[in-house]
């Protein structure tokens, strides 16, 4: 990669998902729960066997771990290193970079999370980010030329 130095100087930190996408993932998770309530009050009312409700389970559980990730999840940058909390964090060295594409989308960042989608070796990493400061980082990154 280029002279990126300048890179490993940057600390920066903040939410990974825009405020937005955090009220539309609360409200879907609410209307989940709502209709899953409903339709379980309707379902038990007959025999339910024991491998549908485990699938319910499991599809809740899934669905909960998401939500609290996309509430909870950080985006940083800082000693050369891109970080984003999640189930599994994603971590990857700026020198280590190989192809860079910032994906911000100006008037629907509301919905569509900027994101950056990271080369590193064989591996492809997408880090999501919603700070200004964070994106301004990104930003800074995409543009910088890369070299082999």
């Amino acid at each position: 990669m280029a002279d990126n130095h300048f890179l490993e100087d940057v600390s920066v930190e903040g939410p990974a998902f825009p405020l937005l996408i955090k009220i539309l993932a609360s409200i879907l998770m609410l209307a989940l729960f709502f209709w899953g309530y409903q339709a379980a009050q309707e379902a038990f009312k007959e025999f339910v066997p024991w491998s549908a409700v485990g699938v319910v389970a499991a599809s809740l559980l899934v669905c909960s771990t998401v939500y609290y990730w996309i509430l909870c999840s950080r985006t940083s940058m800082a000693q050369g290193i891109i970080q984003q909390t999640w189930m599994w964090d994603k971590r990857v060295a700026i020198k280590d970079v190989t192809q860079v594409k910032f994906i911000y989308i100006p008037y629907l960042s509301w919905l569509i999370a900027p994101r950056l989608v990271v080369r590193s070796g064989m591996g492809v990493h997408v880090f999501h980010a919603a700070s200004p400061e964070v994106l301004q980082a990104f930003a800074a990154l995409s543009l910088r030329p890369m070299c082999l």
